[in-house]
């Protein structure tokens, strides 16, 4: 064998030592970083998050230890460098073999008998004891600690999971409750397709309803009794530990364990699987059908949240008149929900096999069921749609619908309106030219002109006569425009035949009539006094009649009332005689006085308050009796009050947290308080804007 075939087979030794000790160093650091965990975790119990990150980070200190350990031996990957080494540990080479790698002709021979000469054993035992040993000397010394260390540390230090708060043994537990660590393990019903989910300290436990429960716990001289609502639990010992297994019931229900030392309760808090949601959406809506052929698509879509099992159509056919009715019942288009939780039902409905007469009403509807196994199965159906056949004749008739109101009344402008319109007009009069300016006045007097004659309108029909003249529009309405109002109000009088001071089936000074009547009158005349000062444009001296006329009409609206016949009969009571003249007989001080209902409500307010009384004691187990008080009260609130359920929970976590909890237990209070008083509208503004 040469000298280079030698070198080069060196090289190789070294190489496969270099990756054995970044092998080592990188178990032997993981493992210590680990043991270290461990140990703090006998003292102190270490979250699951927090030994979850401490095994990341044992990986990544694994990783840079060997990544070290390949760096400080990256010289193996060459020869020259591996010749060095060779000739600093063996100095009888003096030189030879790093002279080889290089061609030196005769001398060649001469230099391979002073490499063949030379035994490289001893340097590389000692450097693989060097690479290797020390790591695994370490590595030995920590799976001897790890061996001292109580049982289950190590484990949960190397394979944290949840729920392995049992596998840790406390220090000074000699006589620890059973109930000091607990365990709750979930296993949903198998139709839901969910996990199984492990709990660790549970306060509460929310499941699907149905769902197995398993709690355990670690086992001591005292036996465990669980109850809920005074019911036992079976509670069974399984070497070292406790189990007690129960189905999540259907309410919301306390579990109670008790040991002799303490209680601990926890809360049952069941999940309802919801029936199927189904959309019907085609048809549409409810419709008539003229025929009784053809095909009619039927499309519904369903929804569930644990799968679906499967849909159908059903039909109800009812025929007859009168007190003569039949029904048939037909169910079609079954399809099969293959546990999908997403799923659409498409028919076509053909009306010739239903054999329909006339008059006869279909009524249909899409149905759905879950597989829901356990408390169900759930079945959801849709809104219904009702198809009607037409009678015979039926169809003769024409349906008529009333016409919306004329463009004509949709286009009339309030008389605050026309104000707006005047006073913008006003302020641009500089900026305007003549023709725009004058044209904008004249429309603004159509409108006003328009507006008066429905004013003339109301005036006249409330005095029970047509308002002569303005139908005819010219001599008749310019004659009545100069009068004044109480010209008009006695022409009037004098077109019904009523004169102002006669009342009108009123015993009052004024008839209402009459009274609502004078405001609209003064309206009219001051809107003729601003038509005709638009008209020769001149909007400044229209806006201060425009405003009166505003007044006016406001005022008209105010003295709308309703009013009636006669007067209400006097009631009078002879104080002197009454007073003092009741009878005590048969009444006790208990029925003389009113005492408001003891509500829910306050039930669970006084609960609430002794809780918080128990709470601002010193003492820890007043504070573990008020956080027991608490859950309980959740209980109770979980199926009506899910608001105060909601801040409970978040008040029983922040105190078993150890934290301030005046803000979870301040919304709670106020959930107990009294319904805000709603008021269902604004009141109707006295006048306009």
């Amino acid at each position: 064998m040469t000298a280079r075939e030698r070198l080069r087979r060196v090289q190789w030794l070294l190489g496969v030592t270099a990756v054995l000790s970044a092998a080592s160093w990188a178990v032997t650091s993981a493992t210590l970083l680990l043991l270290l965990i461990a140990c703090a975790d006998v003292a102190v119990p270490l979250s699951l998050s927090f030994r979850r990150t401490g095994l990341v980070l044992a990986t990544l200190v694994a990783l840079i230890a060997a990544g070290v350990a390949l760096v400080r031996a990256r010289g193996v990957s060459s020869e020259e460098s591996v010749a060095l080494w060779l000739e600093d540990h063996l100095p009888e080479l003096r030189y030879s073999l790093v002279t080889l790698l290089k061609p030196v002709g005769a001398a060649e021979a001469t230099l391979e008998r002073v490499v063949a000469g030379t035994r490289w054993r001893a340097p590389l035992e000692r450097a693989l004891l060097r690479a290797v040993g020390v790591p695994l000397f370490l590595l030995a010394f920590a799976l001897i600690v790890a061996r001292m260390l109580p049982a289950g540390s190590a484990r949960r230090a190397l394979t944290p999971v949840r729920g392995d708060v049992l596998a840790r043994t406390p220090t000074g537990a000699r006589n620890a409750s059973a109930l000091e660590s607990i365990v709750a393990r979930v296993t949903p019903p198998a139709y839901s397709g969910l996990a199984s989910v492990t709990i660790e300290q549970p306060t509460t436990i929310t499941a699907l309803a149905g769902s197995q429960l398993e709690i355990e716990g670690r086992r001591t001289d005292a036996p465990v009794d669980a109850r809920v609502d005074s019911q036992r639990v079976a509670v069974v010992s399984d070497g070292a530990r406790w189990r007690s297994t129960l189905t999540m019931p259907v309410r919301a229900e306390a579990l109670r364990f008790a040991d002799g030392i303490r209680e601990r309760w926890v809360v049952l808090e069941p999940r309802a699987d919801s029936v199927p949601v189904v959309t019907l959406t085609l048809p549409a809506r409810d419709s008539v059908l003229r025929t009784r052929a053809g095909r009619i698509p039927i499309v519904a879509e369903v929804h569930d949240d644990f799968g679906l099992a499967g849909g159908w159509l059903e039909l109800i056919i009812s025929s007859g008149d009168g007190e003569q009715f039949r029904f048939r019942t037909l169910t079609l288009g079954h399809t099969s929900g293959g546990g999908a939780r997403s799923s659409a039902i498409r028919r076509m409905l053909p009306l010739d096999s239903l054999r329909l007469e006339p008059g006869d009403v279909l009524h249909l509807r899409a149905m759905a069921r879950d597989r829901n196994t356990v408390t169900g199965p759930g079945i959801g159906s849709s809104d219904t749609r009702t198809l009607r056949v037409l009678r015979a004749g039926e169809g003769d008739s024409v349906a008529m619908e009333g016409a919306p109101p004329p463009a004509a009344d949709s286009s009339l402008l309030s008389q605050r309106m026309l104000v707006l319109l005047t006073e913008a007009l006003v302020k641009q009069r500089r900026a305007m030219a003549h023709e725009p300016f004058v044209n904008e006045s004249r429309r603004i007097a159509g409108d006003q002109a328009r507006l008066r004659r429905r004013v003339a309108d109301v005036i006249f029909a409330r005095l029970g006569s047509p308002a002569p003249g303005e139908e005819q529009g010219g001599v008749e309405e310019e004659r009545r425009g100069g009068m004044t109002p109480e010209q008009l109000l006695r022409a009037a009088e004098a077109a019904t035949g009523t004169a102002a001071d006669k009342t009108l089936d009123f015993s009052e000074d004024e008839s209402p009539v009459v009274a609502t009547n004078r405001p609209l009158l003064e309206a009219y005349q001051a809107m003729w006094d601003a038509s005709r000062s638009l008209e020769i444009v001149e909007p400044e001296r229209a806006l201060p009649p425009m405003r009166r006329a505003l007044e006016a009409i406001e005022r008209a609206r105010q003295v709308e009332r309703l009013y009636l016949r006669g007067r209400p009969p006097v009631i009078v009571v002879d104080l002197a005689r009454v007073r003092l003249s009741g009878s005590r007989e048969g009444a006790s001080a208990r029925e003389r006085t009113p005492r408001p209902a003891d509500s829910l409500a306050a039930r669970r307010l006084r609960r609430l308050e002794r809780a918080l009384t128990l709470l601002s004691g010193a003492h820890a187990p007043q504070r573990t009796a008020a956080i027991d008080s608490l859950l309980l009260l959740r209980v109770d609130a979980l199926a009506d009050a899910p608001a105060l359920a909601t801040s409970l929970a978040t008040a029983i976590d922040v105190l078993r947290a150890g934290r301030d909890a005046t803000e979870a237990l301040t919304s709670a209070r106020r959930a107990l308080g009294e319904a805000p008083l709603v008021t269902p509208g604004l009141s109707s503004w006295g006048s306009a804007w």
